[in-house]
């Protein structure tokens, strides 16, 4: 899904419930809570958010993507494995 399809999902279920408590939403109204998850959502896109929150190990020079990625692999093929690893679910 979009942001842009994320957002117009959010502001539907926002003005339901809007609705649903007998609030009339005017579209000026509605343009501004489409204007304020937008803006949540730009940024929460931001790779220095997921910095912020630990969510991310590291934010790197586009650049450098090749060498890192080089540094990983080369780490992996030395690391013993000890054990079998299970991550689970993961929600991104």
């Amino acid at each position: 899904m979009s942001g842009a399809a994320a957002a117009n999902t959010l502001l539907q279920i926002q003005v339901a419930s809007l609705k649903a408590k007998g609030e009339v939403i005017t579209p000026e109204a509605e343009k501004e809570l489409l204007d304020r998850i937008k803006a949540r959502y730009e940024e929460q896109l931001s790779p220095y958010y997921a910095a912020a929150r630990l969510w991310v190990d590291a934010v790197i020079d586009p650049l450098e993507t090749r060498k890192v990625i080089s540094e990983g692999i080369s780490a992996a093929n030395h690391a013993p494995i000890e054990k079998a690893y299970n991550v689970g679910v993961i929600q991104v």
